[in-house]
């Protein structure tokens, strides 16, 4: 027998059973650590957890008058990202703005990328109407998330903002980026994470992929990635009725307004509106085969 060999294989299993006892141990002290623990990532039970909110204030709830849609969405809460979506020309920023004119007691604020937040008045001002009352910034310095939260916290600082519009994706995550669909996940995220931190709803519009402008779009469609769907917590694609009509393409101002996801409740489901004199109203209408009504953009 090789004595050397021996002793060394010996030597390696009595530093192997050492380092076994030390690591034992110190998986014994690490437990007892944990038994006290009492950070605010403690681990707690869900009856705990149903305590605590069964008794809580009732939540504060934004709702939007309009009835049907109230119905399904049962009012907008704090802390929530919600994407409108839908194709281009259809509605999406106007719809956004009849919200705001709802929810102009919560101090709106607009991140208006697409467009300066002076075009956006200025088409209030061709129709000879007033503005519904928001808050924007002067110029827009920087396209980026954390641009972005520096608003949001000096609208809540000097307005008591509850409800934010971010219009849109695009412009937050650059286009010739290498890892766009990456890039656009962590700005959703970021953007989820920004409601939650300072307690406030934010609007996120952005585009669909290339779209049949023949019938309603769904999640699919939507532009980037899946995570725009997965962060957020209610999905709104909007859909102006559209037709063929001797080889012209007619939008009218008929909408379709389709909750395609509602994580808090999971209720879904379309709400018919008219665009009529710059604003929604929720109200049934003749199917454009029927009748053709004039285009009204936005």
């Amino acid at each position: 027998m090789d004595i050397k060999k021996l002793i060394e294989r010996l030597d390696d299993e009595i530093v192997k059973t050492q380092e076994g006892v030390e690591q034992a141990q110190s998986l014994s002290r690490l437990k007892e650590i944990y038994t006290t623990y009492n950070g605010d990532d403690k681990l707690v039970s869900s009856k705990d957890i149903y305590e605590r909110i069964k008794n809580e204030p009732e939540e504060f709830n934004i709702k939007t008058g309009w009835s049907n849609f109230d119905s399904i969405i049962k009012g907008f809460r704090l802390k929530q990202l919600v994407t409108v979506s839908g194709i281009t020309k259809h509605g999406k920023t106007s719809w956004c703005v009849s919200l705001t004119e709802k929810f102009k007691e919560h101090n709106p604020l607009w991140i208006s990328l697409e467009e300066s937040p002076e075009e956006l008045v200025r088409k209030f001002v061709d129709r000879k109407q007033e503005p519904p009352l928001f808050y924007s910034s002067e110029v827009n310095t920087l396209y980026q998330t954390e641009w972005i939260e520096t608003k949001i916290i000096e609208s809540i600082a000097k307005y008591g903002t509850k409800v934010v519009f971010v219009d849109q994706l695009d412009f937050i995550v650059s286009l010739k980026s290498e890892s766009h669909h990456l890039a656009i996940g962590q700005a959703v995220r970021d953007l989820k994470q920004m409601a939650k931190k300072w307690n406030v709803v934010i609007f996120l519009i952005c585009h669909l992929r290339k779209a049949d402008l023949y019938k309603n779009p769904d999640l699919n469609e939507l532009k980037g990635s899946g995570s725009i769907a997965g962060e957020s917590d209610t999905v709104i694609l909007i859909w102006r009725e559209t037709e063929n009509i001797n080889g012209e393409v007619v939008s009218t101002n008929n909408t379709n307004v389709s909750i395609q996801a509602n994580r808090r409740f999971g209720t879904t489901g379309n709400v018919k509106m008219v665009f009529e004199n710059g604003t929604y109203l929720e109200r049934d209408f003749v199917p454009a085969h029927q009748r053709i009504a004039e285009f009204e953009d936005f």
